[in-house]
């Protein structure tokens, strides 16, 4: 609550600031030679206009690059792809809160097939991901994907890695849980009447459905609890089931005002540097603590949201 005040006072000031900039600047001189300013226009004192040049900015949020090999796209596709990290940004910047000050570079390389995927990553000894839909390397600062069937899909790809990035540069401490799950829902973010909405994510949802009905889900308790390391390693072994339930634990964390205000306070705790276990966070964070949200939870697995969340 006190971050939410202080954001709205920065505003506040930010607007009186900014309205004040567009509005004349007057110089005078009065009887004795002094010169004087003032943004207050007196007729009598016969004042000047001056202008005041104000350098432009070349900052811009992010710096995208896209670099198609053997592949051509449409305007409309490079829009669409442009336009889908812009949405991931505004996420971040208005539903988590994020200022986002830093530039962040998306240089995203799109390959013309899986085929040329696997050899690409097989060049970079990175044959454990040739099974997945793209990559973010951190320490390129590049995204790595390959044109799908459907070509929807790989755009949608595009947007899982830029959340990617974003995390990487803003908040390195995230947990992979909440990192994995943020970036799956990034995947069906669009705006539409003016607000950004996250739709159910199908496959997700029919994974999770399968190992919950065969009661080899992980409960919240121990998905909070597993530091990234072993969340990766989970990964690793049990075929996306970890990574897909992440994916939910998110969604049903958006669609409730309870949820988001858990999730904000998860990732600014984490943007502070700390390492805590989520686990240890809950009762900080979260309404009702464990038992309250392990509860929602489980209710919501019944139906997982059939309907796309208006943020």
């Amino acid at each position: 609550m006190r971050y939410l005040i202080i954001r709205v006072l920065l505003l506040s000031c930010f607007m009186l600031i900014s309205t004040s900039s567009f509005s004349e600047i007057y110089k005078w001189t009065d009887k004795d030679g002094n010169l004087h300013f003032s943004d207050q226009k007196i007729e009598a004192l016969n004042p000047e206009v001056i202008s005041v040049d104000t350098p432009k900015s070349n900052w811009s949020r992010f710096n995208i690059k896209i670099n198609a090999v053997d592949v051509i796209l449409s305007k409309e596709e490079v829009s669409a792809i442009e336009k889908g990290v812009n949405y991931v940004y505004e996420f971040f910047d208005k539903v988590l809160f994020f200022d986002i000050h830093t530039t962040i570079p998306v240089n995203v390389m799109i390959l013309k097939d899986k085929s040329e995927y696997k050899k690409h990553l097989i060049s970079k000894n990175m044959n454990h991901l040739i099974q997945s839909y793209g990559v973010y390397l951190g320490k390129e600062n590049q995204i790595i994907v390959y044109i799908q069937k459907d070509r929807q899909r790989t755009f949608d790809t595009i947007k899982h890695e830029v959340s990617h990035a974003i995390v990487d540069t803003l908040i390195p401490y995230t947990p992979s849980w909440l990192n994995e799950g943020l970036a799956e829902q990034m995947e069906t973010i669009l705006k539409y009447d003016g607000k950004l909405h996250i739709n159910p994510h199908e496959q997700n949802k029919r994974r999770v459905s399968i190992v919950h009905k065969n009661s080899r889900l992980l409960n919240i308790k121990q998905l909070l609890k597993l530091p990234s390391k072993e969340w990766r390693h989970t990964l690793a072994t049990e075929n996306r089931q970890i990574q897909a339930q992440s994916g939910q634990f998110v969604l049903f964390l958006l669609s409730k005002p309870n949820g988001r205000i858990f999730l904000t306070g998860l990732i600014h705790h984490f943007d502070r540097g700390s390492r805590t276990i989520s686990y240890h966070l809950v009762d900080k964070y979260y309404f009702g603590g464990l038992n309250v949200l392990d509860s929602k939870w489980e209710q919501w697995l019944k139906i997982q949201n059939i309907k796309p969340i208006a943020l």
